[in-house]
């Protein structure tokens, strides 16, 4: 894995940015306007871009609700419960298969 270190700036709004050089975007394959998300890593931050992909799920009323509610208390979306549940299992289903 190659490491990259990149230039924290601030605007006038006192907002921070970051520019990623356009050889780096072409050798991960990414372009502007691509969702990415930051996962803290060793002191420093990793940057990856989101993949979406549709799974549909089937709850009724009164289990959808109380997912709802259950990421309401947790303090996250919805959509976020979902992919954290979704991620538990697959991770779970790579560390029986190695």
């Amino acid at each position: 894995m190659k490491t990259t270190q990149l230039e924290v700036k601030e605007n006038i709004d006192g907002e921070l940015y970051f520019d990623l050089p356009d050889e780096l975007l072409n050798r991960l394959g990414w372009s502007e306007g691509d969702d990415i998300k930051f996962v803290e890593q060793d002191g420093g931050f990793l940057i990856k871009k989101i993949k979406y992909e549709s799974v549909e799920l089937d709850f009724d009323k009164e289990d959808l609700l109380n997912y709802m509610t259950y990421a309401h208390f947790k303090n996250i979306t919805f959509n976020e419960l979902c992919e954290l549940a979704i991620k538990e299992k697959l991770d779970g289903l790579e560390k029986e298969e190695g």
